[in-house]
């Protein structure tokens, strides 16, 4: 449900996971993120990505510790599209719906659109508090 926040078991530590508003779109934040008077996390978050559905269903994460307003959600990014050989670049914007041709220039700095599974978005996390790069994420960079 867009706008629910949970606090997230990340092995002995712990992460904020916030609902966007779009189903399976989840912002995470660090451990030591500071939240605004409504409640919604301040600052950037450390990743977005899309979550696959047994990752958050269930109630795998518990119940949400609050719901932040609509309002206040950030927007999703976009993301990019690449074929195996490279070629075929798009970019996604899940928020207006839309695929788009790229140039290979469009692409610094988006994430490869694919849905993460529960032990990914874990050691990406484990990863950031580390201070290290995580290297499925760094195997979904762009090939240019």
């Amino acid at each position: 449900m867009p706008g629910a926040l949970f606090r997230i078991p990340v092995e002995d530590d712990h992460a904020y996971a916030l609902m966007l508003s779009k189903p399976g779109y989840v912002a995470f934040y660090g451990k030591d993120v500071e939240f605004d008077e409504a409640g919604a996390p301040a600052g950037p978050p450390l990743f977005t990505v899309l979550v696959t559905d047994p990752t958050y269903s269930g109630r795998k994460w518990g119940k949400p510790i609050r719901m932040v307003s609509a309002d206040e959600l950030p927007r999703i990014p976009k993301f990019f599209r690449q074929t195996a050989t490279g070629a075929n670049l798009r970019i996604v914007d899940p928020e207006a719906g839309r695929v788009a041709s790229a140039r290979r220039e469009d692409l610094e700095g988006l994430e490869q659109e694919g849905a993460w599974t529960a032990d990914h978005i874990k050691s990406r996390i484990l990863d950031a508090y580390a201070g290290r790069p995580n290297l499925f994420a760094e195997s979904l960079k762009p090939r240019l």
